[in-house]
């Protein structure tokens, strides 16, 4: 269920609501001039998983899945 952000006309508060069908009104000040906000979203890259830029045996910057078959250990 999408979260809806509106900022308070009256005392720029951004207040969070679960749906904007319901008459809104600010939850600091209880004004119901409430201007709509863009939603902003973030991208998690996992990118190196072992936390280290250092390379793995084999030389791949991804860890290996068995490194007794790929490092002959």
């Amino acid at each position: 269920m999408p979260i809806y952000e509106y900022k308070c006309e009256d005392c720029g508060k951004i207040s969070e609501f679960l749906d904007n069908k319901n008459k809104l009104k600010c939850s600091s000040c209880g004004s119901l001039y409430l201007k709509k906000q863009f939603s902003t979203f973030s991208v998690v890259n996992k990118g190196n998983i072992t936390g280290s830029d250092e390379k793995s045996c084999c030389g791949m910057t991804d860890p290996c899945d068995n490194p007794k078959r790929c490092c002959s250990k």
